[in-house]
């Protein structure tokens, strides 16, 4: 959470709650307002602020030992408070009951300023929530436990009470820089724990600051308002007496807390996970949506999904790079998402990286990019079949609030709002939702693959000089090639997908129709495999002029479910042109080059029973091969007879040459 700064703390405010030794902690609050006539806790009209105010050291025993009974109730049913948890508006109770407990602890012991941390044992941290940000939401502001005095306090769980003069303890140093950037002093401190009573267990370090006179000037400086006896026995005696009740009520404040941010987050995790399941099937699409749905559940400043390329051994991944989507490639056992790819277990770095003994390279990378690497999270994204599909890995968790941008300038310097760390709750999080990632990207990937088998398919069916046309179980066109389009008189740019291929193909004598039912409801292996050789096609013309008529022969064969093979999916139509003109090009093709029979057939004279011309003939055979084969066998010969023929026909046909004939060993070619 990122720090809030005395700049940025309203100026209307007189009471502050803060941590003199760190500079990350400054907090104002508003002073005691007026009493309430109301018997409520909190109502519309008053707070609980209000409630406190008049209260002297008795009566607020009374009331925080009243509270105490109460919340032993309320921490009971914590999991029915779902509607409460949903309210946005708890935030701003949680604020106000700390506020008003921090506030009337430093009255009651005649305090210039006061501040509750509670513990963190996840983080080891102190962390309070009387901040807010921007949008006036609660905040966190942390420190760890092994820095400044409040640290020192967790660590122990001692009481320090610093005397006059503060600064004369050699542990003032840092509220000393902090007092002059500031403008303040620090003359006495007293700060105590709350410990768990059944565990021992630390829950809250209290910290007042500045003890003053009981009857002094609310105008006068600070210097002479203070009390140079500073906190005595007596004052830490009545903490004593009520620092129970205060512990029960800052322990199920934060319970609450904590239930309302595991809330929150599981809410965003609902929408992330929501969110990917409304992608599209389009990998690049669904990998845009994992990356920014993961930055945005983990509040981390930058996100990347590293998919498994397995024939490459690489790890490969798309990120925009001057406005378009790039596609990047590491060797698959590189960087720290390379470690989680080969060990398939989570890898958390907090803050700072650069501490860790592996972030040479991220530090390389870093100071050519202009960028700051801090903390990390990376996670194995697994298949349904638990194979390791990918890696996500979030780089610099961040404080929440506005904050500036990141200056290159200041590099290798940490920025604020990314002095945090991702813990394990976002583990948890990060590896639910990487289960939903799992399997958007596994529909994605299979929906590539299957997009790149239609294209082949559609390549291989444009290839065929037959026509092929594909049905579903209803005889309704799903797929025509070409070649299928030309034979029934359609152009290239028509679509008969779609139409009854009942209606479509019509044959001079047979009965398609029949046939093709059958394929569709076959009763045996000779109804799903039907030929049907040199029927006459009716075709409508190019200019719908009239019908033509073409030989083909016609297969319809019945097209299997690839679960059940006893059920029929559809039926494919294969349709063979043996008109002359095909006859006569397959006859060329198989004996001339292929430009030569081209140049025939665009003639329009295909030349059918000779024409007289001067040409080069040319016979080739092979030398001494009566001698050669006698100590050959019969499967040798063949098998050098065929190597030497393809060699002499390649050339020929390179070269223009036309094959004539076979004479034993020899070739006879022509070329004109």
């Amino acid at each position: 959470m990122p720090a809030v700064r005395a700049s940025e703390c309203s100026e209307e405010s007189t009471g502050t709650v803060i941590d003199r030794e760190s500079p990350e902690v400054v907090e104002k609050v508003a002073p005691p307002p007026k009493a309430s006539s109301g018997g409520a806790l909190v109502t519309a009209k008053s707070s609980f602020s209000e409630f406190l105010a008049p209260l002297k050291k008795d009566t607020f025993k009374q009331v925080v030992t009243y509270v105490e009974d109460q919340l032993k109730t309320v921490n009971q049913t914590l999991s029915m408070l779902d509607n409460l948890l949903e309210n946005q508006g708890f935030d701003a109770i949680l604020d106000e009951m700390l506020r008003s407990i921090t506030m009337k602890t430093g009255e009651l012991l005649n305090t210039d300023r006061s501040s509750i941390f509670l513990f963190d044992e996840e983080k080891n941290e102190l962390f309070t929530i009387v901040a807010k940000d921007d949008n006036g939401n609660a905040l966190e502001i942390r420190i760890p436990t092994d820095k400044v005095i409040a640290g020192e306090v967790a660590t122990w769980k001692k009481v320090v009470n610093i005397p006059y003069d503060f600064y004369d303890d050699p542990r003032s140093l840092a509220a000393k820089e902090f007092d002059k950037k500031n403008n303040y002093r620090t003359y006495t401190m007293l700060a105590m724990p709350l410990l768990n009573e059944e565990t021992g267990d630390l829950v809250a370090v209290v910290q007042l600051i500045n003890k003053l006179k009981h009857d002094n000037d609310p105008y006068a400086e600070l210097a002479e308002k203070i009390d140079i006896e500073g906190f005595t026995s007596e004052d830490e005696q009545v903490f004593r007496e009520f620092a129970p009740s205060i512990r029960l009520i800052l322990e199920s404040s934060k319970s609450f807390y904590a239930a309302t941010q595991k809330q929150r987050a599981a809410a965003a995790l609902m929408n992330a996970v929501n969110s990917l399941s409304k992608s599209s099937l389009d990998l690049e699409d669904t990998l845009k949506k994992v990356m920014y749905q993961a930055k945005e559940l983990m509040n981390a400043d930058r996100s990347t999904l590293w998919l498994i390329d397995r024939e490459k051994d690489e790890l490969w991944t798309k990120i925009p790079i001057a406005g378009k989507l790039t596609e990047i490639r590491i060797p698959r056992t590189a960087g720290f998402a390379g470690m989680v790819a080969e060990s398939h277990q989570p890898l958390l770095i907090p803050f700072d990286l650069y501490e860790d003994g592996r972030s040479e390279t991220s530090k390389q990378t870093d100071q050519k990019t202009g960028y700051r690497t801090c903390s990390m999270l990376c996670m194995p994204v697994f298949k349904a079949d638990d194979e390791l599909i990918g890696v996500t890995q979030l780089i610099n968790k961040k404080k929440r609030g506005e904050s500036p941008p990141y200056d290159p300038n200041d590099w290798p310097k940490a920025p604020e709002q990314w002095k945090a760390s991702f813990n394990r709750s976002d583990k948890e999080f990060m590896q639910a939702f990487n289960i939903q990632a799992g399997v958007a990207l596994q529909n994605a990937k299979h929906f590539a693959e299957v997009k790149q088998q239609e294209q082949i398919q559609k390549d291989i069916l444009r290839s065929l000089t037959n026509g092929v046309i594909s049905t579903d179980k209803k005889g309704i066109v799903m797929a025509a090639n070409e070649a299928a389009k030309q034979l029934l008189g359609y152009g290239s740019k028509e679509v008969i997908e779609g139409k009854l291929m009942r209606d479509l193909l019509k044959l001079k004598e047979g009965d398609f129709g029949k046939w093709f039912d059958v394929a569709l409801s076959p009763l045996d292996e000779k109804d799903r495999q039907q030929y049907y050789p040199d029927q006459t096609l009716l075709s409508k013309d190019s200019d719908f002029s009239g019908t033509v008529q073409q030989s083909i022969n016609l297969s319809i064969n019945s097209m299997s479910d690839a679960s059940d093979l006893t059920k029929v999916n559809g039926a494919l139509v294969v349709m063979e042109d043996i008109s002359d003109e095909k006859q006569v090009k397959n006859l060329m093709y198989r004996y001339m080059t292929p430009e030569v029979a081209e140049a025939l057939l665009a003639s329009g004279d295909t030349g059918l029973g000779g024409k007289r011309k001067h040409v080069s003939v040319l016979f080739s055979d092979i030398r001494s091969y009566t001698t050669l084969t006698e100590k050959m066998q019969a499967e040798e010969v063949v098998v050098m007879l065929n190597s030497y023929f393809e060699e002499m026909v390649d050339a020929v046909l390179h070269y223009g040459g036309t094959l004539d004939k076979y004479i034993g060993d020899a070739v006879r070619n022509v070329r004109a």
